[in-house]
C-alpha cells in the first residue's frame, strides 16, 4: 500500500492524443492529492516501541508529504484490553492504514479488521501471536510487518564465545505475552 501511495505523483500534461495507459494513470495521480488517514495503536509508552513509532511516522510522512498524511497516534497504556476499542475507532472512522504496535495491538487490529491493510511492529513470532499453524514466515490477508525475532543460535554462540566457561545462563522473558 506505501508503495502505490508514494508511486502517484505529478504528471506533464499529456499531449491531446490520450492513451489506454495514459487514461488509466489519470486515477492514480488524482489519489497523490488525496490525505491518507493512519491509525497507529502502540501497546505501551517505551522508549523502543515509541522509537518504532516515531520512524514509521517519519518516513511515512517523508514519503507521502505531510499535507498527504495524518496520522493518529493511540497508546493503550499498558493495558492489553485498550487495544480493541483503539482499533475499533480506527476502523469506524474507516483509516487508510492501521501500524499495530506490539503483539496485543496486533491481535486486536487482527480481530478488529480483515480489510484494512495492517502493519505490524515490535512482534517477535506472528505464527505464534496470530495462532497460526505451520507459520512459514508469511501471516497474508491484510497483515504484514517486521518481527524483532533475535537470531538466538547466533546469541547463544557469542555466550559462550564471551563466557566459556560458564555452566548456567538465564534467559529472561514474559510469560504474559503470547510470543515471547
Amino acid at each position: 500500500m506505501l508503495l502505490s501511495m508514494t508511486a502517484c505523483g505529478a504528471k506533464e500534461e499529456a499531449p491531446a492524443e490520450t492513451t489506454a495507459a495514459a487514461a488509466a494513470e489519470a486515477p492514480a495521480a488524482e489519489a497523490a492529492a488525496e490525505t491518507y488517514v493512519v491509525g497507529v495503536c502502540q501497546l505501551v509508552p517505551h522508549v523502543a516501541l515509541d522509537a518504532a513509532t516515531q520512524g514509521f511516522v517519519d518516513r511515512l510522512t517523508e514519503l507521502l508529504g505531510e499535507e498527504n498524511v495524518e496520522i493518529k497516534v493511540q497508546v493503550a497504556a499498558g493495558d492489553s484490553a485498550t487495544c480493541a476499542p483503539i482499533v475499533t475507532d480506527f476502523v469506524a472512522q474507516e483509516v487508510d492504514l492501521i501500524m499495530a504496535n506490539a503483539t496485543p495491538a496486533l491481535q486486536a487490529a487482527a480481530a478488529a479488521t480483515a480489510d484494512i491493510p495492517i502493519l505490524g511492529t515490535s512482534v517477535t513470532e506472528y505464527g505464534v501471536a496470530m495462532g497460526i499453524e505451520g507459520f512459514d514466515g508469511t501471516v497474508g490477508g491484510n497483515i504484514s510487518g517486521t518481527s524483532d525475532l533475535a537470531p538466538l543460535d547466533q546469541q547463544a554462540a557469542m555466550i559462550q564465545e564471551w563466557f566459556p566457561d560458564a555452566k548456567t545462563v538465564g534467559l529472561l522473558y514474559c510469560s504474559a505475552e503470547p510470543n515471547s
